[in-house]
């Protein structure tokens, strides 16, 4: 993870109409309270600054913005012995699309009042990629007047990128939409390299994301747990704007929160369990899931549209004081791209009651189209009915014996039953997509994997099954007792039953090469 040294600037107002568009400028509906002030501002009129709430304004060429921060000498945010830490961050809003590449917008500070009129007295920070980062340090030793650090001053202006001068009154036309916030406790705005989000898998009409693992980033933050959906928020935009912020406003919280998505999971009353998975209106539903061996947030997406492709941008609130999480600022992430199948031959599912390892498209039932919690429950029951007759032999096993007694003192029966659960629902329930590729089977929709698919679910059309991964039955082999007499086929050894049953993972492939269900921490991949 790279987070850039202090935070996007921080939007703080109320938008009552979205973003509108024309050829010209990228402009903030009517509604948007912004502070303005022009060039005959001074000083004396500046904005006071409160500790994490972000200020907004609009500015243009030859006009200056003033404000001034008051340093709390009793914070408890983050110092050491001999200095005090404050933190400045900012996003570029929106702007006039048509600005200068010779302008850009710049930010002096200083503890020095001067800094107003003579922006050499003090640091800078300029605006990149709509994202603005500073840290004014103050001593604390014993010899500082506590006056002549009680007020932290900030002057912001448009400036010629080449000179380094105000940029001129001639470019009025040109103007930019800013936020900015500073704080004694943490970076209010943030940028992460990283996508921290996965596209689990699409079907012809909704789509599965998850986070990463929540665990390893958690907040100790009295209003948030890690089984809460309130830290991550998802925004869906149109493929048509894949390259809308690149280059201008690429890490801008502020932009991708207020652009022009198509929906967003802010406010959603869509669950996000198998209870939504019929939801067919466009809408971002949220939930919690420890699918995998670790706990995530999930995000399901739904009335999207078929063979079309859609960016994703992941957010995430952090906390102001380390007491709760905050609606100013926030992280943002890298976006991702996914792409829905062509038709309906596929129906994404998850949330099984036994199954609960599966989330990805199977074969659309003949029996239940246009109703995914039934082809769920259809594809669950079947596995449920298959693993009976194997949880009874495991009875017979000695699981509480001494452990010199067992079958095996690095395993036990419960290891056993995950694998085997994890391995039949992966083998029982086929993966579905519309892609061809070499490492997926076609299937005719009379001749599936299994004689059950055909006469239970009896697939409405033919389709390309994505075959389970071969790790799994290696676990298998590993974590049961070897009166079973599990084996796997291998490279050496039945290498045509291998890859007409099972594949392997390779890594360097934009696409899943086989299906796994259980711990990815167990899955070996392929470089």
């Amino acid at each position: 993870m790279r987070l850039l040294l202090i935070p996007l600037l921080v939007l703080f107002w109320v938008f009552t109409k979205a973003f509108e568009f024309d050829d010209d400028l990228l402009m903030i509906g009517d509604n948007a309270m912004w502070n303005y002030k022009d060039s005959s501002s001074s000083i004396l009129d500046s904005d006071s600054m409160n500790e994490w709430t972000p200020i907004s304004s609009r500015i243009s060429p030859g006009s200056r913005d003033y404000f001034n921060f008051e340093v709390n000498s009793n914070s408890t945010g983050l110092s050491s012995t001999y200095e005090m830490l404050i933190f400045l961050s900012g996003n570029i809003c929106s702007q006039s699309t048509q600005n200068s590449s010779d302008l850009e917008l710049k930010v002096f500070y200083s503890f020095n009042e001067s800094v107003t009129t003579n922006p050499e007295a003090g640091n800078s920070a300029s605006f990149v990629d709509g994202y603005m980062e500073a840290l004014a340090i103050r001593p604390l030793t014993g010899n500082v007047n506590v006056t002549q650090y009680s007020d932290l001053f900030l002057m912001v202006e448009v400036v010629n990128s080449t000179t380094g001068q105000e940029a001129s009154a001639t470019d009025a036309e040109y103007f930019w939409n800013y936020t900015i916030s500073v704080s004694q406790n943490d970076l209010v705005f943030q940028w992460d390299s990283r996508a921290w989000l996965e596209v689990v898998d699409t079907d012809y009409n909704t789509a599965l994301l998850v986070t990463g693992n929540v665990t390893s980033t958690s907040t100790s933050a009295s209003n948030y747990s890690i089984y809460d959906t309130s830290l991550y928020d998802l925004f869906i935009y149109s493929y048509d704007y894949v390259d809308y912020f690149d280059n201008i406003l690429t890490h801008s919280l502020c932009a991708v929160k207020n652009g022009p998505y198509l929906v967003s999971s802010v406010n959603s009353k869509l669950s996000g369990n198998l209870t939504s998975i019929n939801e067919t209106e466009l809408a971002i539903g949220k939930s919690i899931t420890v699918r995998g061996g670790s706990v995530k947030e999930q995000f399901y997406v739904t009335g999207l549209n078929s063979s079309a492709t859609y960016v994703a941008y992941l957010t995430k609130k952090i906390s102001s004081d380390n007491e709760s999480l905050s609606d100013s600022g926030g992280i943002l992430f890298s976006k991702v791209t996914f792409t829905t199948m062509i038709d309906d031959s596929c129906s994404l599912i998850f949330g099984l009651d036994f199954c609960d390892g599966v989330a990805y498209s199977v074969p659309t039932s003949s029996l239940a189209v246009n109703n995914k919690t039934q082809i769920a429950t259809l594809y669950d029951d079947i596995a449920k009915s298959l693993y009976a007759n194997f949880s009874n032999a495991l009875m017979i096993i000695p699981c509480n014996a001494e452990k010199d007694a067992t079958f095996s003192p690095l395993r036990s029966c419960n290891d056993c039953a995950t694998a085997y659960r994890n391995w039949l629902c992966a083998v029982s329930i086929p993966r579905c997509t519309t892609s061809k590729t070499s490492y997926y089977i076609h299937r005719e929709k009379t001749d599936n994997r299994n004689d059950y698919i055909n006469s239970q679910i009896q697939p409405i059309s033919d389709y390309y099954e994505i075959l389970p991964c071969i790790n799994m039955c290696y676990s298998l082999v590993v974590d049961c007792p070897p009166d079973f007499g599990f084996a796997c086929p291998s490279e050496n050894s039945h290498s045509e039953l291998l890859y007409l049953s099972y594949n392997v993972y390779e890594n360097d492939l934009p696409y899943d090469t086989c299906n796994y269900v259980g711990n990815s921490n167990s899955l070996k991949i392929l470089d």
